[in-house]
């Protein structure tokens, strides 16, 4: 084998790193942290892992609403746009998580999702005291 076909060590280390450094650009947010990875299913419902996590005070329309579609589409832009951390407050009836969400240290607020849809505190979603 002639001496210009054996990769050079510090060159072979520079790629190694640079391609290391491309993988890790392409993973979803908390994949290299092992976070689970957070979905939205409505505008105030989503999936991190296995946990479902319901908004508290936050209440969008059904997907099969008016503005229902277009509510998923801001919580997951909200989702994806930053460092995000979950307050939880417990479970409601359905067994689903209650908490805060925030993003880069900001609350996550009805108006960040768009008008309050659905009854609120008389909907059958809302948490009861134990």
């Amino acid at each position: 084998m002639s001496a210009e076909c054996e990769p050079m060590p510090v060159q072979s280390a520079r790629i190694r790193a640079t391609a290391y450094a491309a993988i890790l650009l392409c993973l979803p947010a908390g994949a290299a942290t092992n976070r689970p990875r957070c979905h939205a299913y409505d505008g105030d419902t989503l999936y991190c892992g296995r946990e479902v996590i319901r908004l508290q005070d936050v209440y969008a329309a059904e997907l099969d609403q008016s503005g229902g579609r277009e509510a998923r589409g801001k919580l997951q832009s909200i989702i994806r746009s930053g460092d995000l951390r979950i307050v939880r407050h417990g479970k409601d009836r359905f067994g689903r998580t209650l908490a805060d969400l925030y993003i880069n240290g900001r609350k996550v607020v009805q108006q960040d999702i768009g008008p309050r849809a659905g009854r609120g505190l008389h909907s059958r979603y809302a948490s009861r005291p134990r």
